[in-house]
This record gives C-alpha cells, structure tokens and sequence, in this order.
C-alpha cells in the first residue's frame, strides 16, 4: 500500500515538472525519445543489411514459426515495413525539433504508440492471407509466445546460428 501510494506521488511529482518546468524537463524527454526512435531504427536497419537476418525474423522463428523462403521473405518486408514507419515518425520528430514544434510535445510519442498498435494487431490479423500456416492463431497466444523471447536470444541469434 505505502509502496503504491510513494509511487503515485512520485509520478504526480513527475507529471507537475513536467507541466510547470521551464522547458528544459520537455525538451529532455523530447531528446530522450529521439534518441530511443534512433537507436530503433539502426538496430532494424542493421538486422535487414548483410547476412544479418531481420529482426522480426528473429522472433517469428524463436516463436516456433516453420523456417521457410515464405516465413523468411514475408517477415522481412515487415521488418521493412517497420523501418519505414519510423523513419516517418524520424522525420516528423526532427521536423519539430528544426521547426520550434518542441512546445507540440506528445504529437510522435502518440503517434509512435497508437501506429505501433496499428501494425502489431494488424500484421497479426493480415498474416494469415500471405502465410496460410498461420490461420486461426490466437493473438492471446501469440502475445503470450511473443513475452517469452528473450532480447539476449533476438541479440545473439545470428552468431548462434552459425555455431556447428
């Protein structure tokens, strides 16, 4: 109870800096997303070059998905498709930056999370139509398969596959 209470306090805190602050606590969470956002891009960006295989490859075939030239093509357009989405949001967030929109705060963040749920649901949903293995899956299942990947496993997934 004290422990809920200490934390809620602490994001009341959090939230009254943010609205009253001077500007320097927004545009640090401004940066902070931006650099997150980068450093999401370049780590899909890297998973599509070379012999890497894509991150969403990675934990397609880590869930259990049968290592196919289907599986292995279509979850590399999605790795594609995901890179796209955010350079989109990239360029919507440094246009703020360079515009003086930092004051709009919120806007990409928004953005990023409503169109993240878009594409998760929707991938999952549209999946089916391009790899006929995949009808009737749960998405209460698939979220729970998707929970139980560990990131050393999608980090390391390369270098372990070329392991005798």
């Amino acid at each position: 109870m004290i422990r809920m209470l200490v934390s809620g306090a602490l994001v009341l805190f959090f939230l009254a800096l943010l609205l009253f602050s001077s500007g320097v606590l927004q545009l640090l969470l401004q940066l902070f997303t931006f650099v997150v956002l980068t450093l999401l891009m370049v780590v899909i960006l890297l998973s599509l070059t070379g012999k890497s295989t894509p991150i969403i490859t990675r934990y397609a075939l880590l869930m259990g998905a049968e290592d196919s030239a289907e599986e292995r093509s279509y979850t590399r357009k999605v790795t594609w498709f995901w890179f796209g989405f955010l350079v989109l949001l990239f360029g919507l967030k440094l246009s703020a930056f360079t515009g003086g929109l930092t004051n709009t705060t919120g806007g990409v963040e928004l953005m990023f999370y409503l169109g993240s749920a878009v594409l998760f649901v929707g991938e999952f949903y549209l999946r089916p139509l391009f790899l006929p293995a995949h009808k009737g899956s749960s998405f209460w299942q698939f979220i729970l398969q998707l929970g139980q990947v560990s990131p050393k496993e999608i980090w390391q997934f390369d270098s372990k596959k070329e392991l005798p």
